[in-house]
């Protein structure tokens, strides 16, 4: 019977689950929320599945992000929604309808797992029913449709039901099920690896302070389960430790969730109109919805009063406190309250007691954690309401709030992106597949404004699994945002260098990216340039639909002949003592970033940025001065797209000086990135110069491009440059 019951409620849950994730669902095989975080999330679970048949034991290793090795390492690895929808990856071979399959599993088991927790403590199939709903289908699963990591929390709902049966018996296996579960929701994601680290001591002890009690045996085999757990989760993070050990990834926390946001109601809500709590808008939505709060409320007072079930304390107790924990540390590092700044948060003390948390810059992501306790206390209340109502009314009580829960979060379904599949697939994909050895690149590139585009370039290579340098990732590798930069110009010396650098000798070209005014410049270049062969051309376009990725008509080259020699560029000397600067700036906060001595502070320039923001040093006196050295360290794509060098003279005047800017400056830049990260410079080069200040700002001309932001860890000035 309860077989049965899980059963009915799971083929439900997926029911609603596929019309959650509309429009996607509509036409799986092709269409994402957008071009961005659901590409490279169906590439990465693709990539695990590939490799979990050709190379298990180099699962780290993808095509992506050439010469980088582990390059993994620079998202979450998503190996526990991989496994799932491997086999959808393996039968069709299509990334997207895998990640489709894996968005609508996430939510159904996510449901499913409540819904055994919350029938577990008030043997109430109904109620259960609703708690699922409450857990899975809110505002916040339905903005993060994109990320299918963030919708898969079936495992602390499990590990709860798990932990609870052990306390209650005793037994090795569900102190092994309780353990396992744990481990897989902490590899879903980095964020959920952190909130489950730091809630597991915390229901260890709310279960130990309970009746009955764990004898010190049978605790004995939880906490030996616990650190086998811990044990196989160790061997696959360690890759990240190396990764970060190498290039030394941090960010600063960003923002954090007013606490009246959990009140407001998303945007696009079609039940409740826009409440206006909070000014601007939150990261992430955070409404728990108004008929679901009303029922927690009940469901605490039913609980606090001790008629939530026999037995039932420390399992709530424990779902209670993984909600508090989530609210509490998403309100971020400065509480605000409608608006209002209301004092320091705790969040701000995770950085203190943990730095290496610095990787982990949302704080608003803990509000995942609100709908798990809201979830039993909700399950609680209507298990309470059923029991005191005839079973025909009861029945129309629990099928009315299954309507009710998920409406007041629903909200009209945005567009979807259109991905090309099947006979719509660009035929040059496959025919990469023929070599799969080599790195390739696809230019042009989409323009940086539309970098979310860039993980395209990994989607397209779950087609061929070819070496791929570009691509879009949580965390950039050092050299990424530089090459972006070199290969701009194709086929000019700077690409080619760049080319030569990494060992890439094919190149497919999307015409259609450039205007038609660059096909009519740049196409006959390419033709003509003596180390660039034509090898393939594709005719054609997909459908209009798949406009956005503007494919269609490709070619393939051949980088062929030897690399040119590049005369070495001179080296910069003798560094201006840094102690009698002053600065001025347009940027957000204090220019002594950069020059105090630690690359992980850095000083950033305005947001939104204009052509003509600056960052300018003055010298204690009028010094020769022949380069500058922009030190480099993460995030390292806030690079200057197009920095000038302006100085003033000791007549007080302003210039600008002629940058050395040539492939073998480029090809520096680029080397030291790969080589040695931790201390690159980019050393921007030009004639020697008297001036009593340096200014490096962005753009010359109010049309010169400004975008991405960009910072500067550490600054030097050189009198030479040799």
């Amino acid at each position: 019977m309860k077989r049965r019951g899980l059963a009915a409620a799971s083929a439900a849950y997926v029911v609603i689950a596929i019309l959650w994730a509309l429009p996607m669902t509509a036409r799986p095989t092709e269409r994402v929320p957008d071009l961005g975080d659901p590409l490279h999330l169906a590439w990465t679970m693709a990539w695990d599945a590939h490799a979990l048949v050709h190379q298990p034991l180099r699962l780290y290793e993808t095509n992506a992000f050439h010469p980088y090795p582990r390059s993994l390492t620079f998202g979450d690895h998503l190996l526990p929604e991989a496994v799932m929808v491997a086999p959808v990856f393996w039968a069709t071979g299509n990334a997207v309808l895998a990640s489709n399959a894996a968005v609508v599993l996430g939510l159904a088991l996510s449901a499913s797992a409540m819904f055994l927790l919350v029938r577990h403590l008030t043997a109430s199939p109904a109620a259960a029913f609703v708690a699922g709903l409450v857990y899975a289908f809110n505002s916040l699963t339905l903005h993060e449709l994109p990320r299918v990591q963030v919708l898969n929390v079936q495992w602390w709902p499990l590990a709860l039901l798990w932990l609870d049966r052990f306390r209650a018996g005793g037994r090795g296996r569900d102190a092994a099920l309780a353990a396992a579960a744990l481990a897989l929701q902490g590899l879903s994601g980095t964020y959920y690896l952190v909130y489950t680290a730091m809630l597991t001591p915390l229901w260890l002890l709310v279960l130990g302070l309970g009746r009955p009690r764990p004898t010190a045996s049978a605790m004995g085999r939880l906490l030996l389960a616990l650190a086998g757990a811990a044990l196989i989760g160790a061997v696959l993070l360690w890759p990240y430790v190396e990764q970060v050990r190498n290039l030394g990834f941090e960010k600063g926390w960003t923002g954090g969730a007013d606490l009246l946001a959990y009140l407001e109601p998303a945007p696009r809500n079609i039940v409740w109109p826009a409440l206006d709590l909070v000014p601007g808008r939150s990261e992430v939505p955070h409404f728990v919805g108004l008929l679901t709060l009303a029922l927690a409320v009940i469901g605490l007072l039913r609980f606090l009063k001790g008629g939530a079930g026999a037995g039932t304390g420390p399992v709530v107790a424990c779902a209670l406190v993984a909600a508090a924990m989530g609210l509490v540390f998403s309100l971020g590092p400065i509480l605000h309250v409608g608006g209002r700044r209301m004092g320091t948060g705790p969040y701000e003390l995770l950085y203190r007691l943990a730095p290496p948390l610095r990787a982990m810059a949302g704080p608003e992501r803990f509000g995942v954690l609100v709908p798990l306790g809201l979830a039993v206390l909700v399950g609680i209340a209507v298990a309470a309401l059923l029991a005191r109502l005839p079973r025909r009314a009861g029945l129309a009580c629990a099928a009315a709030l299954a309507v009710l829960v998920p409406l007041e979060h629903w909200g009209v379904p945005r567009r979807a992106a259109e991905v090309p599949a099947g006979a719509d697939l660009p035929p040059v994909y496959p025919w990469l597949a023929r070599d799969a050895r080599t790195p390739m690149v696809e230019l042009p590139l989409y323009p940086a404004r539309a970098r979310k585009r860039w993980a395209a370039y990994l989607h397209f290579s779950t087609y061929h699994w070819r070496p791929i340098p570009v691509g879009r990732t949580s965390f950039y590798p050092p050299a990424h945002e530089f090459l972006v930069r070199m290969l701009e110009g194709f086929p000019d010396d700077g690409s080619l260098a760049a080319l030569d650098r990494l060992g890439i000798d094919t190149v497919v070209v999307h015409p259609r990216i450039w205007t038609e005014a660059e096909r009519a410049v740049r196409l006959p270049a390419l033709d003509a340039h003596p180390r660039l062969r034509l090898i393939q051309a594709f005719a054609g376009t997909p459908a209009p639909r798949f406009a956005a990725l503007a494919l269609g008509d490709e070619r393939v080259y051949r980088v062929s002949g030897p690399a040119p020699a590049l005369p070495r560029p001179c080296a910069p000397a003798d560094a201006l003592p840094r102690d009698g600067w002053t600065f001025s700036s347009t940027g957000i906060n204090k220019e002594d970033r950069a020059r105090d001595g630690d690359r992980r502070t850095a000083w950033h320039t305005a947001q939104p940025q204009r052509p003509g923001d600056y960052l300018e040093v003055r010298l204690a006196q009028a010094e020769t001065v022949a380069a500058v050295g922009l030190g480099l360290y993460y995030p390292y794509d806030e690079l200057p797209h197009n920095p000038v060098v302006v100085v003033e003279g000791e007549d007080g005047g302003r210039r600008r000086v002629d940058l050395a800017d040539g492939p073998a400056e480029q090809r520096a830049v680029l080397d030291a990135l790969l080589e040695r990260p931790r201390d690159a410079e980019w050393v921007l080069r030009f004639p020697p110069v008297q001036a009593r200040a340096v200014r490096i700002q962005v753009g010359w001309r109010e049309e010169d491009p400004s975008w991405p932001a960009w910072s500067v860890p550490e600054l030097q000035v050189y009198r030479s440059c040799r």
